[in-house]
Formats: C-alpha cells, structure tokens, sequence
C-alpha cells in the first residue's frame, strides 16, 4: 500500500474524500454525483481538462478498504452536508489543502461530524462532536503537545497525512494517480 503521505510531495493542491466499506457508486451518490455519469478511463490530465470544461471532477477508486474520490481544482468533499451524506451507516474523512490556507481535516461518522480542524490549531479551537478523540493521534504524530497546545514551527500537512495513514489505515494508489487512468466523474448535481 502507498499510504497517502506521498500527496504532500506530489499535488500541489487536494481535496480527498474517503468512505468506508462504500463502493465507487455509493461514494459518487453521497457527494451528489450520477454513478451513471462515471467515466471508465480518466487521467490527470483529462481530469484537468474536464474540471475547465464541466466542473468538478474527483478520480475515484478504492484502496484499503476505502472507496475514494480526489479532486484537485475544487472541494465537494468539504461540504458539511454532503460528508454528513456520505458518512451515513459508515465513517469518512476529508483532508483538503488548497495550496494556500486553508488546509482542513474531517471525520464523520453514521452522519454527524466527529471532528473539524485546521491543522496546526491547539486541541480546544478544534470543531466536531467529539473532536478530543483524535487528540492522541494528533499527539503522537507531533502536531499537538500533550497539553493540546500546537506544536510551533511545524509543516502539518505532512504530519495530518501521516496521522490519517495511521490513525484510519487510509491509503492511495499512486502509480494511477500520478501516470495512469482512473475512473472519474463530473460532480455536477443531477
């Protein structure tokens, strides 16, 4: 497995939406998708292509246990609404970084949204019905002291990467998602 620490060295910008146990289609309906829109066959550059033309577009796969969709030039994923629809009877993360701020993180779980935060906020600021469950995630991946203070003068999009790896077993294939095809589709609402 490729994990997803990678993507902070290779996307300059992301927005990866991950449900478990869904498949593609059910992912896709969750974010306001038509399964029966998916493209089979869709590279990054095509993906580009199609964003200017029609809108967002997420590539889309599973990978441990996991369906996924990534957009890189829009952020469907992020909509409250939406990770509360996808998450429903499951669980989802977000992880979202635009290239500037903001970089964000969310976990839902059976529809209600577990925690939400930017990444290098203190433990207290953080949003989320039970946000202090990920806190000694957070603390052993080197974003928070024990405290629940921030730890200065450090990258956290690594580090919220690597967490999500360990925390969620959250991976993606990279080979595809760099040089191949994936199915995609327009997120456009049907």
């Amino acid at each position: 497995m490729d994990g997803v620490t990678w993507m902070a060295d290779v996307f300059d910008t992301y927005c990866a939406t991950f449900a478990r146990g869904l498949d593609v289609e059910e992912l896709v309906r969750g974010l306001g998708g038509d399964p029966a829109r998916i493209l089979p066959a869709v590279s990054d550059g095509d993906a580009f292509t199609l964003a200017m033309d029609e809108g967002p577009v997420a590539r889309l796969g599973t990978c441990a246990g996991w369906a996924f969709a990534l957009e890189h030039w829009s952020a469907e994923g992020m909509d409250r609404a939406t990770l509360r629809r996808v998450s429903a009877g499951t669980e989802a993360v977000v992880l979202l970084d635009s290239g500037t701020p903001p970089k964000w993180f969310l976990y839902a779980r059976d529809g209600e949204v577990v925690a939400d935060f930017e990444p290098g906020v203190e433990a207290a600021q953080m949003g989320g019905a039970d946000p202090a469950s990920l806190v000694p995630a957070l603390h052993a991946a080197g974003l928070l002291h024990a405290d629940g203070t921030t730890v200065p003068d450090t990258d956290p999009s690594p580090l919220i990467l690597g967490m999500t790896e360990q925390a969620f077993g959250l991976s993606l294939p990279r080979e595809p998602l760099e040089h191949g095809v994936l199915p995609a589709v327009v997120l456009t609402r049907s």
